[in-house]
């Protein structure tokens, strides 16, 4: 069951679900904003890349995570759901890893790639996606990443580099 915008707020308040930093402007009928990071990971050159007023270029793909940290409990979990008017610009946002396991703490990865013939502006802040929370309908306990969920990294996968 997807919860609605109303039930996240109970749960936000309550300590269920954890958004650091949480804006209530940002929970819509059935998701919640997630805003786009300073920082962003360029795995093909390994390049650190600012936020701030950048142009994605065409076919380049980046890594990044949204300002908001994340904590889920072990009933729930979420999907990263693409924000339609990047898909509109010819963004693609988070086209892989977009589910987030119960008991999940961290910054959610977020693949963007440009497919459009033209640079799209990217600026720290924009909401670039969303949160959709469902009920799991058993607890799961036990749940560990590979990746810290700090920061962009590339794939631990053995041979991918």
């Amino acid at each position: 069951m997807v919860l609605s915008g109303e039930t996240i707020k109970k749960y936000v308040k309550e300590g269920e679900i954890k958004i650091d930093p949480y804006d209530e402007s940002q929970v819509g009928a059935v998701s919640v904003d997630l805003r786009l990071g300073n920082q962003a990971l360029n795995p093909d050159s390994g390049k650190e890349i600012n936020l701030q007023d950048y142009h994605l270029s065409l076919d380049e793909f980046l890594l990044a995570n949204p300002i908001e940290t994340i904590t889920l409990p072990s009933n729930l979990v979420a999907r990263i759901i693409p924000r339609s008017s990047f898909a509109r610009l010819g963004i693609l946002v988070t086209f892989d890893a977009d589910l987030l396991p119960p008991n999940y703490s961290g910054k959610p990865i977020l693949t963007m790639k440009n497919l459009s013939k033209k640079p799209v502006l990217l600026r720290s802040g924009l909401a670039i996606c969303q949160l959709l929370f469902e009920e799991v309908d058993s607890p799961v306990e036990g749940y560990r990443s590979r990746y810290d969920h700090t920061k962009p990294e590339p794939s631990k996968l053995e041979g991918s580099t």
